[in-house]
């Protein structure tokens, strides 16, 4: 059932939060929820212009000679495609126009419904964002509508001025005056996203008062490929200086005195017993990272604030709790605050550091995790690694790889498709010796990238076959699912060794830990004149469990220190 008007009470509140208090209204039964409001609390100024093709230019007028954001509303169906021509004319002047259409119910466009167009689609071209808010139901529904409340009104000003759409769809009685409980509530309680550009000198001044006053501050380093050594210096200054913990994994490429491997102890942790370790702010940049650390801090949406450092200025709320967004180079960011801010105890970091030391890895059996632990310990230094999705990436985070190498992942779009071909594709662009660890289904997913001629002798490829998606022997719900290897797991008994050796690959082999061994000097030599395939032949089930029980030991070790 929809949560009546909440959509107009976050529009509301944010139009305060963000400052704007003029609003040009003209008449429609559509948006009475929000016109009973507005025009009832002494927040808002508020004129009458019936026709709103001139209310358009009414407003525009208003915003060029106030040099401030003004807002026009309207009901539905062709009340808003009378707008355009003064949201063109706003568009082309850089006027920081707010355009906001009540609609009817999304769910009956082209169902013969009354005064029912699309109008999301009016001013797409013509406006800096549009935004057409959620029909609310749930929690999901008011984040989600909050986010886009939020992007539309950072882009009203964001680099250059320009109007932004924002269309209310409405579903039921539209004659019902506003809620008296949700006038009740206070603008606290929706959550308005800060935006710091790089120019704003008293925004960057008010955020390091803000960033002093808390003692429990954490940085978490997604995927970095960059090279910016400009950015890992000033990021250990930062972390030196102010003894604030970094979570981070072998893709951050990175390394620090204050970092925390951020997936042993990510996999020990669960919603309860992180809570005792919950930081006040989250600092967060580079691209995307492990899912765990976002499933146990979206578990506590909204009880500490989440900082996102993006060069692009997007919105990037992966917490569901972001508060500031910071459009500039991470250099930037980190430099700044380590001249500027009041560093930490360092209590919080050797906290998270203490938990992390004190997870030890089981002895372990010929798997997937052994097969990797083994690699991980012998891949000559200066190489590049790249790692296929999910066991492949996430087992090899257990591990410390040494820092010269560069390792890379498609954990972006998260796609077992192009692992293969982009390793292939980064091989042929180096001389260095170039490493793929990938598993079954990925491998025969991409196999014809073997054929690409312009290979290399570079090129080492360990293929961990364990006869299926070991994921699926991962997730205890997956395993109560009898059928689960028939087409979810997608068992197999394919093998690579005939289309390896067709397309001139070296081709070696082990199924135990002595041939592995041996198998495994003759894979990482360097003075092959051909690319190698290495495969590894594992059990799907007994590495699913084994995997699993590393998470629990590790949970053990923590757990007396919590």
């Amino acid at each position: 059932m929809e949560i009546t008007n909440m959509s107009n009470f976050l529009l509301i509140s944010l139009l305060k939060q963000y400052g704007i208090k003029r609003l040009v209204l003209s008449s429609g039964a559509r948006n009475i929820p929000f016109v009973t409001a507005v025009e009832t609390d002494d927040y808002f100024e508020c004129f009458s212009v019936i026709d709103e093709r001139n209310a358009a230019f009414f407003g525009l007028g208003m915003c060029q000679q106030l040099q401030e954001p003004i807002a026009i509303a309207c009901t539905s169906g062709t009340a808003a495609s009378n707008y355009l021509t003064g949201v063109t004319e706003a568009y082309y002047s850089h006027a920081p126009l707010v355009i906001i259409t009540c609609d009817r119910s999304p769910y009956t466009l082209n169902q013969l419904e009354t005064q029912k167009i699309d109008q999301p689609a009016i001013f797409t071209s013509v406006v800096k964002k549009s935004v057409s808010l959620p029909v609310i139901k749930d929690a999901d529904d008011i984040w989600y509508c909050q986010r886009l409340l939020n992007e539309a009104f950072i882009s009203l000003k964001q680099h250059q001025p320009g109007p932004v759409h924002i269309n209310i769809p409405l579903v039921g009685d539209t004659n019902a005056l506003w809620n008296e409980s949700l006038k009740k509530l206070k603008n606290a309680q929706v959550r308005k996203i800060d935006y710091v550009a790089i120019d704003d000198t008293e925004m960057w001044q008010q955020m390091v008062k803000t960033l002093s006053n808390r003692k429990r501050v954490i940085v978490v380093m997604g995927q970095d490929c960059s090279d910016d050594e400009n950015l890992h210096q000033a990021l250990r200054q930062y972390c030196s200086y102010t003894q604030v913990p970094i979570l981070l994994d072998n893709l951050s490429n990175f390394r620090c005195s204050q970092m925390v491997w951020a997936e042993p102890i990510i996999k020990a942790l669960n919603a309860e017993s992180i809570e005792g370790l919950l930081p006040e702010v989250v600092i967060t940049l580079g691209n995307n990272f492990q899912e765990r650390i976002k499933d146990l801090l979206k578990a506590h949406q909204g009880k500490f604030e989440h900082w996102s450092i993006d060069q692009e200025g997007v919105i990037r709320d992966v917490f569901k709790s972001q508060t500031a967004l910071f459009e500039c180079k991470p250099a930037y960011f980190f430099s700044y605050f380590t001249k500027n801010v009041i560093p930490t105890d360092g209590t919080y970091c050797h906290r998270w550091q203490e938990l992390a030391e004190a997870i030890k890895l089981p002895e372990m059996p010929f798997t997937n995790f052994y097969v990797i632990k083994e690699f991980t310990r012998v891949i000559p230094k200066d190489s590049i690694l790249h790692l296929s999705i999910l066991n492949a990436t996430r087992l090899t985070q257990f591990f410390d790889i040494d820092p010269s190498i560069k390792v890379y992942s498609n954990v972006n779009s998260f796609g077992i498709d192009g692992c293969l071909p982009t390793f292939i594709g980064q091989s042929v662009a180096t001389d260095t010796m170039s490493f793929l660890v990938i598993g079954d289904l990925s491998f025969f997913y991409g196999m014809n990238a073997l054929a690409i001629k312009h290979k290399k002798s570079n090129i080492r490829i360990l293929l961990i076959n364990n006869g299926g998606g070991a994921e699926f022997h991962i997730v205890p719900s997956s395993n109560a699912i009898p059928t689960i290897d028939k087409h979810i797991g997608a068992a197999h008994n394919h093998k690579a060794q005939g289309w390896a050796e067709s397309m001139e690959y070296k081709y070696l082999k082990a199924d135990d830990k002595e041939s592995f061994s041996v198998a495994l000097n003759e894979f990482i030599r360097t003075d092959h004149d051909s690319p190698v395939l290495l495969e590894v032949f594992t059990n799907m089930k007994t590495d699913g469990e084994f995997c699993l029980s590393v998470y629990r030991e590790a949970e053990k070790c923590i757990n007396p220190l919590l």
